[in-house]
């Protein structure tokens, strides 16, 4: 696998031509939710899962966690990230799915990051490739569940991501950050049966999220365009 080889420096310069890149491209980036973030205990680590619709998922959460004094890394398609090799510098690092020897280590690496440093969040896109957003049901690896049986305790929160068009030539963003919770690790595990909770959630937060957006109940999102 490929490992992360993080730069601040470059994470900066990063962040200034990402930023620009979204404005340039989106309309707006909507969120709600992010004082949910403020509830974790600064002494466990974070794990991310979020749906993945479209390219530019890990573009719009990398922006968001600037917001945060998070340590954050990303796991990402090893083919992607070959072709994309400065991202290591951003924290990503690399998973092949298919074969699970090579998956494995991707999981040990994301928990040992976990555990290095409680600021830490690690960002994993669990469906493992792009899908359309209301394809149902939605199904997750179990690399998400194991991640977390494996660094024994951490938080764990869901990231909803939609793209719409409404009254503006340039599509808009919107994303829900859902409730963050902790998980202790007490012997009595279940990585499946975790798994299938974890799906269950980022589709009612999906489905939450395209409600309020068909309803047009958005008067609660931040805009951080």
């Amino acid at each position: 696998m490929l490992e992360a080889k993080k730069s601040k420096l470059f994470e900066k310069i990063f962040y200034v031509y990402n930023h620009n890149l979204l404005k340039r491209r989106f309309h707006s980036l909507n969120i709600r939710g992010s004082e949910n973030f403020s509830t974790k205990d600064p002494n466990f680590p974070l794990l991310i899962y979020a749906n993945h619709s479209s390219w530019w998922d890990g573009l719009v959460i990398f922006e968001i966690l600037q917001m945060f004094a998070f340590e954050n890394y990303f796991m990402m398609e090893e083919k992607q990230l070959k072709n994309l090799p400065l991202f290591r510098k951003l924290g990503a690092f690399s998973v092949i799915r298919e074969n699970p020897r090579e998956s494995l280590k991707s999981i040990n690496y994301a928990v040992k990051k976990l555990k290095e440093n409680p600021k830490t969040a690690v960002v994993i896109f669990p469906q493992g490739e792009i899908l359309p957003n209301d394809l149902r049901p939605i199904k997750f690896f179990n690399g998400v569940s194991k991640i977390i049986e494996k660094s024994e305790k951490c938080y764990y929160v869901s990231i909803a991501v939609r793209y719409e068009f409404l009254n503006y030539f340039k599509p808009e963003i919107f994303v829900n950050i859902g409730s963050v919770k902790k998980i202790e690790n007490n012997g009595n595990y279940e990585y499946k049966k975790l798994t299938n909770e974890l799906e269950l959630e980022l589709t009612r937060d999906l489905d939450k999220l395209k409600e309020r957006f068909v309803s047009n109940k958005l008067n609660d999102f931040e805009n951080l365009l």
